[in-house]
């Protein structure tokens, strides 16, 4: 018989998991609070549910007999993830793995516990304002950022107390009363690593490299790999990425470790127990790889051996659309491309009349291209290409 699978998730970032899913020539139950999201068509069997609403999400799981639960780049479903594989029996992350990944404080005080090495830093209850020398243990520059949050909202860098001032409110509306954190910034270039636990035992599939929008704000503006690493670096980084998915208790599953790299050692941003976004596991990793790390989600999330040979040694990489913020679109022409052999997917988020935004959190990009190529080099020659072509099709006032 086959295996059905529930997948979390149907928009653009999981339209890849639901077809990974029938490639495995699994039954897709798929469910989003979206009444109409692109990977509706694409499952056997769509259900709209709010986010939080863990009936009717299990009632369908019991409707459908389902074997097994995932989602790609996505954590608001994690906590009813996690309750439904307590209740069910699903291979699944524990709650308190959920709630250690999910908040900023518990996953730092789970690292400093194992000796991973992550930023100095202070969970400030209640939405408090420090006093202008309490900032001066850790010393300027500094980040702030909300206790459970995503997509970069509401992470600053701050230079000084007036920026203090200025961005702690911003930081606080993301917070749900919860709290916020300041942390020693942390000089050196950032990265992430995309890896898939089985059983207990963690494999590195690739070393991405970030690129960000200028401070204060810290949005991801594009990512490439293989990342320009040395093979040292590499090895040291895989040995501290392990420590700290085990120091969570990750285990079958894939995950997205953030990390700075200092002269002499890794240090660890954060973890998400999941697929990475900005289409990293579901487009780079494996143009890259050869690896598809939906499909191996799907296959731990069911109790079977993942597939993770490497079958290419390439590059690949994704750029976000910029304009100039405070403009008005005008209008937008078609964009003239072809999806083959370099460029993946090219893609215009903004409408006619929208307003361009200063550029603050993840969901406020203007479009993006994802290339691929024997270098990255080549990827980077591509992806600058094709975003002037994307620009000269937006008309601005």
């Amino acid at each position: 018989m086959k295996k059905t699978i529930l997948i979390f998730g149907a928009g653009l970032n999981q339209m890849t998991l639901i077809e990974a899913a029938k490639t495995l020539n699994l039954n897709t139950i798929v469910v989003d609070p979206q009444k109409d999201p692109p990977g509706k068509k694409l499952a056997h069997h769509f259900y709209q549910v709010a986010g939080d609403d863990y009936q009717l999400t299990k009632k369908i799981a019991i409707k459908h007999k389902v074997d097994g639960i995932v989602t790609g780049q996505m954590e608001n479903p994690l906590r009813i993830m996690a309750k439904l594989a307590q209740e069910m029996g699903y291979i699944f992350h524990s709650p308190e793995t959920i709630e250690k990944s999910t908040n900023k404080h518990l996953m730092k005080q789970a690292f400093l516990d194992a000796g991973i090495p992550c930023a100095k830093g202070e969970l400030i209850k209640d939405g408090r304002i420090l006093k202008e020398h309490e900032l001066l243990e850790y010393g300027y520059p500094l980040i702030i950022k909300p206790l459970q949050a995503f997509s970069s909202r509401g992470v600053f860098r701050i230079e000084n107390y007036s920026d203090y001032i200025q961005y702690v409110p911003e930081t606080l509306s993301f917070t749900s009363g919860k709290g916020y954190l300041v942390e020693e910034f942390i000089e050196g270039p950032e990265y992430s690593v995309e890896s898939i636990t089985y059983k207990g035992e963690t494999h590195i599939i690739q070393f991405t490299e970030k690129m960000i929008t200028p401070y204060p704000h810290t949005v991801e503006l594009g990512h490439i790999q293989p990342a320009d690493l040395t093979d040292s670096e590499k090895s040291l980084v895989s040995k501290t990425v392990k420590e700290a998915i085990q120091a969570l208790g990750v285990d079958n599953s894939a995950a997205h470790t953030e990390f700075k790299m200092k002269p002499k050692e890794p240090v660890i941003i954060e973890i998400g127990p999941r697929l990475g976004g900005d289409f990293i596991a579901s487009y780079l990793t494996n143009a890259s790889t050869g690896i598809s790390m939906e499909m191996a989600a799907i296959q731990v999330s069911l109790g079977m051996e993942p597939g993770l040979m490497i079958t290419k040694h390439a590059a690949s990489g994704i750029k976000y659309l910029c304009l100039s913020p405070g403009s008005k679109v005008l209008g937008i022409n078609p964009v003239i491309y072809e999806v083959g052999d370099h460029i993946i997917m090219q893609h215009i988020a903004i409408r006619t009349g929208d307003v361009i935004p200063i550029l603050s959190d993840s969901a406020q990009r203007s479009g993006w291209v994802i290339a691929q190529a024997e270098t990255r080099e080549e990827v980077e020659t591509i992806c600058f290409n094709a975003l002037s072509d994307m620009k000269s099709c937006i008309t601005l006032g």
